[in-house]
């Protein structure tokens, strides 16, 4: 039976997919850092803290 090898092109697929969900993730992650105790602070004044 033939084996097909895998195409470059779905490497490079799978890279830049990877690459793009670790670019958002770093995003999100300095945004909490920043704004996160605003955004517990908003919650907490406007009684939504326990639903966070």
């Amino acid at each position: 039976m033939d084996r097909l090898a895998p195409r470059p092109l779905n490497h490079a697929l799978i890279a830049a997919l990877i690459f793009g969900a670790a670019a958002l993730t770093a995003v999100v992650f300095a945004g909490w850092m920043r704004f996160g105790a605003d955004i517990v602070l908003t919650y907490a004044e406007n009684g939504l803290s326990s639903c966070f």
